[in-house]
């Protein structure tokens, strides 16, 4: 008795198991076909978190308000003479 109840609940299991296609997980999208697409963006398909970079004020480098020009040489003047121009002693 119990080998037909068991061989009958094997037979339904195998019957009903869903099938994921490629790049799909199981413990990513537990609802196959019903998926969320940003769900499966954010994981391989392995199955694993892939490492989202985010920004982080207190790391970030702060960007300078503002960049100086280049110095303007006056003509005829070579700016090897004084690289530092116009602070040439």
């Amino acid at each position: 008795m119990f080998g037909k109840l068991f061989f009958f609940f094997a037979v339904l299991v195998v019957a009903l198991a869903r099938e994921y296609p490629a790049g799909v997980h199981p413990a990513v999208c537990p609802n196959y076909p019903y998926c969320d697409a940003d769900a499966l963006a954010r994981h391989t398909p392995d199955g694993m978190p892939i490492p989202q970079w985010g920004y982080h004020p207190g790391v970030a480098p702060a960007a300078p308000g503002h960049v100086p020009a280049a110095p303007r040489y006056p003509a005829d003047f070579p700016p090897a003479l004084c690289p530092n121009y116009p602070y040439c002693w």
